[in-house]
């Protein structure tokens, strides 16, 4: 196929893709090479057609109705794609983790996620992305829900965890999503499993 025919089929999978969210390079890996759909992207964001995030990583952005401005892409969406690009299991940590629970309405001001892969900071736009780095045990085997309830709770400490933040915690997890937390939270630390069986109903809370 020659690159006309490349960049058709790659305009017409990213029109597919809602305005606002982000993709990588990797995302097309069944059109082309790596090397060719790098080519192409940055040959459309050259043209205007999209945004460059950051190396390999673009989007299609939003316009505000009220400012008539491109709306800047969301710290979560960049790091989830970072992570996707790079192969790596993330999780919102600290502030960011509460936040995503409700049990901060302060946005963060760096936005923190525990990885498996390296230590790497970003700034997107005015937003600091921290990739903290911890090892595979504390990763593996989890959901992604069960590692953002774990991160609050760290987040949170043990002192901190009271009948409000169980409350908070559970509100947002459906059935399914509490039964796999504590089955995947059967080697976590003692409290952090104390927490996860009040957050089941098995504790003190109920």
């Amino acid at each position: 196929m020659n690159s006309k025919g490349y960049t058709e089929l790659l305009s017409k999978r990213i029109r597919e893709i809602p305005r606002g969210d982000i993709f990588v390079t990797s995302d097309f890996s069944d059109i082309a090479d790596n090397n060719t759909v790098r080519r192409l992207l940055k040959r459309m964001a050259d043209n205007g057609e999209i945004k460059r995030v950051t190396s390999g990583i673009y989007y299609v952005p939003k316009v505000s109705s009220i400012l008539d401005e491109p709306v800047p892409p969301s710290p979560e969406k960049v790091a989830y794609a970072l992570a996707r690009a790079y192969n790596w299991t993330i999780a919102p940590s600290e502030g960011t983790a509460l936040n995503k629970l409700g049990l901060s309405t302060q946005v963060p001001v760096v936005w923190t996620y525990v990885s498996d892969g390296p230590y790497r900071s970003k700034v997107v736009d005015g937003a600091q992305i921290d990739f903290k780095h911890i090892t595979n045990k504390n990763v593996t085997g989890m959901s992604p829900t069960t590692l953002l309830v774990v991160q609050a709770l760290r987040a949170l400490g043990e002192s901190r965890i009271d009948r409000t933040a169980i409350r908070k915690i559970r509100e947002r997890l459906s059935e399914d999503e509490i039964d796999k937390l504590v089955a995947e939270t059967g080697r976590s630390t003692a409290w952090i499993r104390r927490a996860v069986r009040r957050i089941a109903g098995e504790g003190a809370d109920e």
